[in-house]
């Protein structure tokens, strides 16, 4: 009799066990799905986009646009405007709403900026050694008033259209050694981008027009590819178990503190430099001929405030990776249009050859030139509408809760902008999928808008500050490509009726070929 007791208290141990066991996976899926599915009671007055919806909207691939479409335009009449998403990991109020886009960009309540982006990586990770925690566009408060202060002199006093128009002839080069003529507007608007950034901003030939597989492009491709692994950017802390069991993973990871290392040594050698040049006055550039990196120092020597080796490190990681990358998409962006748009693509091209001439030789555009391509201009501005390079500003944070548009936003809530959303609203922009530059004419549509319709600079006091830096190069390469070529898509293009990416970006994709054709 005791043996059967003890076999059914035995049991009833394990039937408990198995019952606390199904108990605590229920609380813990439970607080799971809180977690990641459940609006917080503080937010459930704002219109919100399902949580599975959303990722299953990116696990199969979905363009950013028909994404838009689908899951945000429906409920932004519902909130004025504002609306809920928790993308990647955090509830975020979003909005579209061009007054209130405006408010968030223009006004001091939203002028701090959340530290999500850099702060979420771990101290050895290879995005904190290369751009920090306190770079610009993290930066809040007097650091940012301070390194704005030293920067703001350089990025005005530059305009390197020399520089730019110097690298067009071995674009040309490289466009007439293609196979048919047939290129990559994406990998050719990259290598001439990043040949740029290195003169422009730190008198350094990366040599990616003469080589595309050179040391130095590799190493900058290898950091790329590095920011878009999946695994650190979701589970940052787990990195080192992957670099530990992937080549791969090692190889990009190291790429990037070899390319922050030169980075360092350019700076340590251009501040070496100054101070020579300094004691004997020996410097007699132009200020807007002078690289990005010798006017800043320059600023700091003149006492408008100073660097931490790192913070300028940090900076100008920054503007290498941003000017680089924004620029070469917006530039292969820009290719495409005029070639799925050849009328467009013509009247262009007369607007160049007004200004440069019409003689059948290559010819640079000076300073002043650039001054006189308004219609180039409006096509630039267009295609960064249709083509942002990113979806979001920075994040802001309200330390107080504020009202924004009717709407409670409870204070240390992270706020941003829908670019896609505010650029593609129909109740905006008449026909915002048809591709039309009369939009920017003086006059034009955007001009009658109230509020802020067009940001892929963001705006307001923290407004990209390679804002005209980035125009001009792309002023510069339409112009000169415009006289040289005509160009269309190859009639096996699978982008004909839009481009089709590879990522749930806005990037343009490798595949993105156009083929040139010879006017002289």
């Amino acid at each position: 009799m005791s043996s059967r007791q003890g076999l059914i208290r035995e049991q009833l141990y394990i039937y408990r066990y198995y019952i606390a066991l199904a108990a605590a996976a229920t609380f813990y899926c439970g607080r799971l799905y809180r977690q990641f599915f459940t609006v917080p009671k503080k937010f459930r007055h704002i219109p919100a986009i399902p949580y599975y919806d959303l990722w299953k909207s990116l696990a199969g691939n979905e363009p950013l646009l028909k994404r838009t479409q689908r899951l945000v335009f429906p409920i932004l009449s519902k909130g004025n405007g504002i609306y809920l998403n928790k993308f990647p990991f955090d509830w975020t109020v979003y909005v579209a709403n061009p007054i209130l886009v405006k408010t968030v960009l223009y006004k001091p309540e939203f002028a701090t900026k959340a530290d999500a982006v850099f702060a979420y990586f771990p101290e050895e990770s290879a995005q904190t050694h290369m751009f920090g925690q306190d770079n610009l566009l993290a930066s809040n408060g007097d650091s940012w008033k301070r390194q704005r202060k030293i920067m703001n002199p350089a990025f005005h006093r530059s305009m390197p259209v020399g520089v730019f128009t110097n690298l067009l002839p071995q674009v040309f080069q490289v466009t007439e050694k293609a196979d048919n003529n047939t290129i990559s507007a994406s990998k050719l608007s990259k290598r001439l981008t990043l040949d740029a950034i290195g003169k422009a901003a730190f008198d350094f030939n990366f040599g990616s027009l003469e080589d595309e597989n050179s040391v130095w492009v590799k190493k900058y491709e290898l950091t790329f590819k590095g920011f878009m692994d999946v695994i650190p950017i979701i589970y940052p802390k787990l990195d080192y178990i992957y670099r530990a069991i992937s080549k791969g993973r090692r190889e990009r990871y190291n790429a990037a503190f070899e390319l922050t290392k030169l980075l360092d040594n350019l700076a340590d050698e251009k501040r070496k430099s100054l101070m020579e040049k300094r004691s004997t006055a020996s410097d007699n550039r132009r200020q807007s001929d002078k690289d990005l990196l010798t006017l800043m120092l320059e600023a700091e020597m003149a006492g408008e405030g100073t660097w931490s080796k790192k913070e300028l490190r940090h900076n100008m990681a920054l503007f290498f990776l941003a000017g680089h990358d924004t620029t070469s998409h917006a530039l292969a962006h820009c290719l495409y249009e005029l070639a799925v748009n050849p009328d467009i693509q013509e009247k262009a091209r007369k607007e160049a050859m007004n200004v440069l001439g019409t003689e059948l030789i290559d010819v640079s555009p000076t300073l002043e030139d650039c001054k006189n391509f308004p219609y180039i201009d409006m096509i630039i501005k267009e295609s960064l509408r249709m083509h942002a390079p990113f979806n979001e500003i920075s994040v802001r944070v309200p330390h107080n809760d504020v009202e924004l548009g009717g709407v409670l936003i409870p204070k240390d809530t992270m706020v941003n902008v829908d670019i896609e959303a505010l650029h593609y609203n129909p109740d905006i922009w008449k026909n915002p999928e048809q591709f039309d530059p009369e939009r920017f004419a003086e006059g034009g549509e955007h001009y009658s808008h109230e509020g802020v319709t067009w940001v892929p600079f963001s705006g307001g006091s923290r407004i990209c500050i390679g804002i005209n830096f980035s125009m001009m190069e792309q002023r510069v390469a339409l112009a000169m490509l415009l006289r040289k070529y005509t160009w269309k898509l190859p009639e096996s293009s699978k982008h004909k009726n839009g481009i089709i990416t590879d990522l749930p970006l806005n990037f343009a994709p490798d595949s993105l070929e156009v083929q040139f054709t010879k006017r002289y």
